[in-house]
């Protein structure tokens, strides 16, 4: 009977148990649902603010394209009245010797660039081979050094042990304890040994893995040198432009975004200025040896006089650049520009700065 009601109690509280804790999945899918809803909530957060940013930026688009819309219809009105078309083509083709000065500029220092690359990278790689050779032959010296004792010791050790198994004789008690004192300092010596042949063959096997460094790039001398070609080079396509006042005009079609001529009144005007534009890019691009004899002529000449505000720095100062130009002219030429100060040609996107 007792056990019975036992039974019975056991059953209803396992059966109040499973009220108080019933394993309800609507639980689960009701908490599944609320986590959906905040990824769901999250995920249209996310696609709302990209669709503001798109829809900034479609703004700024529309900005842009608006801009660029009125300045072709500008252009557009200028290059129907005849005079303001002449303006507008005079405007745009001494811009286009503005950018030819400045290709020819950047492809001659592009080209001394490359060749005093390869000629530091090759000279880098000689030197790390050279200096990767010498620590191989050190660490290869100090490794076979390490193993001549290594096994000098090993050998010691060998020939104590052969010594000690040969006096087992009661009467060589004393020859045997020298022998086990001598083979107990022989081990410590041999354990040292070991522990410097390993230091050894660590350092060589790091000095092998070494052969990749890679190269740092142009030196400081060296960028310091392709500035002062790309400066002097500027300065002798400068003085090569004639008439003189050319160079005024393309320097003010450079600082202006509408077209303006000055001193232009009429269409025949308009053509002998069209003609100086068209011969001073001919005469620009012509006799490109002579150009470079006038160049390395000149880089000499700013190597010895200019002056730099820090150790670090690749570009000279305006002051020491133009004294030192004026000085290099001859008597008959006459400079009227500051070749840094006025940034001829646009000379500032072709230096090579610190750390390039």
């Amino acid at each position: 009977m007792l056990s019975q009601f036992t039974t019975w109690l056991k059953k209803g509280l396992q059966t109040r148990l499973v009220l108080e804790h019933p394993e309800a999945p609507e639980d689960t899918r009701v908490l599944n649902l609320f986590r959906n809803r905040a990824a769901l909530k999250k995920a249209l957060g996310d696609s709302q603010d990209e669709l503001h940013r798109l829809k900034d930026r479609a703004k700024l688009q529309e900005a842009a394209t608006a801009r660029v819309r009125e300045q072709m219809e500008q252009l557009e009105s200028r290059l129907a009245a005849p005079m303001t078309g002449l303006h507008a083509l005079l405007h745009y083709q001494l811009r286009d010797l503005w950018a030819a000065g400045h290709a020819q500029i950047a492809a001659l220092v592009g080209e001394l660039a490359r060749q005093r690359e390869d000629r530091e990278r090759r000279q880098f790689l000689a030197d790390l081979n050279r200096q990767l050779f010498e620590r191989q032959q050190s660490a290869r010296a100090g490794c076979a050094q390490a193993e001549h004792v290594a096994a000098d010791v090993r050998a010691k050790l060998v020939a104590i042990h052969a010594a000690l198994a040969r006096a087992q004789s009661w009467w060589q008690y004393f020859t045997r304890r020298d022998l086990t004192r001598r083979g107990i300092a022989m081990q410590a010596e041999m354990r040292a040994a070991e522990e410097t042949l390993q230091q050894a063959q660590a350092q060589l096997q790091r000095v092998e893995e070494q052969g990749g460094a890679r190269y740092p790039g142009l030196s400081l001398q060296a960028r310091r040198v392709l500035n002062l070609n790309a400066i002097a080079t500027a300065q002798v396509l400068a003085l090569r432009l004639a008439p003189p006042a050319l160079l005024a005009r393309v320097t003010d079609a450079m600082t202006r975004s509408e077209p303006r001529i000055e001193g232009v009144q009429d269409a025949s005007g308009s053509f002998a200025l069209m003609q100086e534009i068209a011969r001073a890019k001919a005469a620009m691009a012509q006799n490109s040896a002579t150009i470079n004899t006038e160049v390395r002529r000149l880089v000499d000449t700013l190597a010895a006089g200019v002056k730099y505000r820090t150790a670090s720095d690749t570009t000279p100062t305006v002051e020491s650049v133009h004294f030192t130009l004026r000085s290099a002219l001859a008597r008959s030429e006459v400079m009227t520009w500051n070749v840094l100060e006025q940034d001829l040609w646009s000379l500032s996107d072709l230096f090579y700065a610190e750390g390039d």
